[in-house]
């Protein structure tokens, strides 16, 4: 197949959950199929190796903020067509790529760049990946003045009406999680949705060996990102002092690029560290005791999560943190909600040393038998085969 990829960033570096999922997906595949990539950024940022997986790729400059009157603010609020950036560059570019190679199938990767895939007339999978209508009402739930609770709620009936209008296009949705598949389809109950969860690279991910920090926990995630600084700060808040209640030696890792004031404030408190970037995450998580995700909300698998387990650790997390996961819990990972049961599990780890070996070997044990980034692709390219052929089907009918 030629495959148009659109996505609304470029897929590098690879530190975050977007770029992995693009270009794992890519890398598995680009020698079965033809890869075409337009993707909003800064050309000169793509390296040569991960531009070599495409057959051609279009790179368009972020456009310039604009500047609007307030009435023209006003009209853009409701306007689901302003819900993300939308580009006419994005859009041309796009055309011409389909022109020229002759396109079989559209990747749309994130529900940002639906706006141009609509228009383009080709079979299309959208893969959104996380469902964000109910993020959308968590964050309305938690509004408490009258400005936040409005904006929050235009949130909700933006969000909600640009899957409506956006995803008909697609030929199938795919998701990470049960829990996004059932949300998006009460959402959109004609659109066929499929379930197809992220992987990770275990021969990436593994053991390390380095030398162990005793008794530690670690923490990371993009550490600008709301769930993540939510979630670290209220564990700092109200979980951390009661572990240090049992282990007062406690040391805290918090791992994370764009660590906000708020995050960054943390490092003042005694044993926790707050690294900000770091070139690579995996030392860092291979030489702490337990890895904890402590996350009050979010949608879909926690990459974090996945990495953790492939490098054998023990894992704490709270049942949103697990959304889509094969887990069992006490086997291959650990799971608590309030701040003292979660407490309470990290100091039974701690002083177990046996356990967090268990845990470790069953969760790397999970990762290999089914979050392997070639069983994730087989299964995407059967779904990209289906939106070809029954696109086909319906032009013969």
């Amino acid at each position: 197949m030629k495959i148009l990829l659109l996505t609304h960033k470029l897929p590098f570096p690879l530190h975050d959950g977007y770029n992995l999922h693009n270009y794992h997906y890519v890398r598995e595949l680009h020698e079965r199929h033809e890869f075409h990539l337009v993707s909003v950024g800064h050309a000169e940022d793509l390296p040569d190796e991960i531009a070599a997986l495409f057959q051609s790729v279009r790179v368009i400059p972020p456009p310039p903020k604009q500047q609007r009157s307030i009435p023209q603010r006003i009209v853009h609020l409701l306007d689901v067509d302003q819900v993300f950036d939308n580009d006419p560059a994005v859009f041309a570019a796009a055309s011409e790529v389909v022109q020229r190679e002759g396109i079989d199938v559209c990747w749309t990767s994130g529900a940002k760049m639906l706006v141009h895939s609509h228009r383009l007339g080709l079979p299309t999978l959208g893969d959104i990946a996380d469902e964000a209508v109910k993020e959308a009402v968590a964050d309305l739930k938690r509004a408490r003045s009258p400005v936040r609770l409005a904006w929050a709620l235009k949130n909700v009936l933006n969000t909600w009406r640009y899957q409506r209008k956006y995803l008909r296009h697609t030929g199938v949705c795919t998701v990470v999680s049960e829990f996004d598949r059932a949300t998006l389809g009460r959402n959109c109950p004609r659109l066929a949705v499929r379930v197809v969860p992220n992987g990770v690279d275990a021969d990436v991910f593994k053991p390390l060996d380095t030398p162990p920090e005793h008794p530690s926990v670690v923490f990371e995630g993009a550490m600008n990102f709301e769930p993540n600084v939510e979630g670290i700060v209220s564990f700092c808040a109200d979980t951390l002092p009661l572990i240090r209640a049992e282990l007062p030696e406690l040391k805290v890792f918090i791992v994370g690029k764009n660590p906000t004031p708020e995050v960054q404030a943390l490092g003042e408190l005694p044993g926790v560290t707050v690294t900000g970037f770091v070139d690579d995450v995996r030392p860092w998580v291979d030489k702490a005791s337990v890895f904890v995700c402590p996350l009050r909300r979010g949608a879909g698998i926690k990459n974090k999560i996945l990495q953790a387990w492939a490098m054998q650790r023990p894992v704490v997390a709270t049942p949103v943190s697990c959304g889509g996961l094969k887990l069992k819990d006490g086997v291959n990972i650990v799971v608590a909600e309030e701040p003292a049961a979660f407490a309470r599990e990290v100091v039974s780890l701690l002083s177990d040393e046996a356990r967090r070996v268990a845990l470790g070997v069953a969760g790397r044990e999970t990762v290999l038998e089914h979050y392997s980034w070639a069983s994730r692709a087989d299964a995407m390219e059967e779904i990209l085969e289906q939106v070809c052929t029954e696109a086909a089907e319906k032009v013969a009918v």
